[in-house]
């Protein structure tokens, strides 16, 4: 059954849900591709309000993170009931077959709007006992006991990467919101630490729950495959990789350090023997107009802009290594992405990255732009050290794992008091 939508304001009487009332009884089927997970017995059962105003934007973290965490929460819990609140058409009858599930489509004329005006009147009206957001927003109005991902901790420890509006947002509601929920996730043990500092948060209030890789970021071996991400995307023989992003809002974002990477690409030697391929969103622009890339490494550079999800499996399989100096991350997911499909890495030391790369990959200052050369040189010519890499990077890659960061979620929402 196509979604139902509410309209930009609430009107009068209960709103009308996507999937109906439940039908006859009928066996719950999995989200798309995911394999149902162990029955989970729970003492009673709960009505749980999920947030999913971003799901839609399968480009960036944020809906990347919550629709692979909803899939695998909705194909393991098949006893609480769930209601979906989408902030747009996107996914909203992805789950239409699941008989616990029902999605409702709310209309808002801005994020603060649909937070705090139609979420809480919906989650009133639908009776939900938890709320959850997969990102960091709460309604601050509910008497509902509630769950947050808390992000980053990056608007305190780099605030002059981001525009003024946006700072003194954040930095306003986000202990507002910290304060209104009965519980906080956060994806790593660094980004914990952080907020015991920044914030003044109990370590007890918080839970960390490591993100992982898509289960479609494999190595991938079939020559089809790889010749058609070839031709498609003009990929060189030989080549190293980045997956980046450039822009914070409408403000360039210097943080993961791509002008740095690509001067370090042209000072190592390994520039004689491979291509720097550059992934992410307005890099094409970037890269062609801006005075801090020198005009001669421009023709050794293949920029690829957005690559859409189900194509980067298939990059990072035929990459000789992947770059990723970061001078910030509360997880660094596309450290997961590359060596989940078998690609060795050179990883910044800074923020979360060692916490997640372990001893699978050659850690670097990413300010150093020299260590970064190097750490090229090094892995371009050494093909043990790559080979070892690729294989202690597939090992740390299989330690996480949506179905259990969805099994620790479902934990920590059956133990909200």
């Amino acid at each position: 059954m196509p979604p139902r939508i509410l309209p930009l304001l609430p009107s009068a009487g209960r709103p009308v849900v996507a999937n109906g009332p439940p039908g006859p009884a009928r066996a719950a089927r999995p989200a798309q591709g995911i394999a149902p997970g162990p029955h989970r017995e729970r003492q009673s059962r709960r009505r749980i309000g999920v947030m999913l105003r971003d799901l839609g934007n399968q480009t960036d973290a944020p809906g990347i993170i919550a629709l692979n965490l909803l899939d695998h929460m909705l194909a393991a819990d098949r006893t609480n009931e769930y209601v979906l609140f989408h902030g747009g058409d996107a996914f909203s009858g992805r789950y239409a077959r699941l008989p616990n599930v029902e999605s409702l489509v709310l209309r808002a004329a801005g994020k603060l709007v649909w937070d705090q005006v139609m979420v809480p009147w919906a989650a009133r009206r639908e009776r939900v006992d938890v709320l959850f957001h997969p990102k960091h927003s709460l309604p601050l109005v509910g008497r509902w006991k509630s769950l947050m991902h808390l992000r980053g901790s990056e608007y305190w420890v780099y605030p002059e990467y981001y525009e003024r509006l946006d700072l003194v947002y954040q930095r306003l509601m986000l202990p507002l919101y910290c304060r209104k929920a009965t519980h906080l996730i956060v994806e790593s043990d660094y980004v914990k630490r952080d907020f015991e500092k920044f914030l003044g948060l109990r370590p007890e209030t918080m839970t960390r729950i490591h993100l992982a890789p898509a289960p479609r970021f494999r190595p991938i071996g079939d020559a089809a495959a790889l010749e058609a991400a070839r031709r498609t995307y003009h990929l060189p023989g030989a080549f190293c990789l980045t997956v980046t992003r450039l822009r914070q809002g409408r403000k360039y974002y210097p943080g993961k350090n791509l002008v740095e990477a690509i001067e370090a690409f042209r000072r190592s030697k390994a520039r004689a023997r491979l291509k720097f391929v550059v992934v992410g969103a307005h890099t094409r622009d970037f890269v062609a107009t801006s005075p801090l890339i020198a005009d001669d490494v421009r023709r050794e550079l293949v920029v690829l802009d957005r690559v859409p999800q189900e194509d980067l499996p298939a990059i990072y399989s035929q990459a000789a290594f992947f770059v990723f100096p970061s001078s910030y991350e509360s997880f660094g997911l596309p450290l997961t992405e590359a060596m989940a499909c078998g690609c060795p890495v050179i990883a910044s030391q800074d923020g979360a990255c060692p916490e997640i790369v372990g001893d699978a990959a050659v850690l670097i200052d990413p300010r150093n732009v020299w260590q970064l050369a190097d750490a090229m040189d090094t892995l371009a010519g050494d093909a043990g050290l790559r080979e070892h890499l690729r294989r202690r990077g597939l090992e740390v890659a299989a330690g996480f794992s949506w179905r259990r960061a969805a099994d620790e979620t479902l934990r920590v929402i059956d133990g909200l008091a």
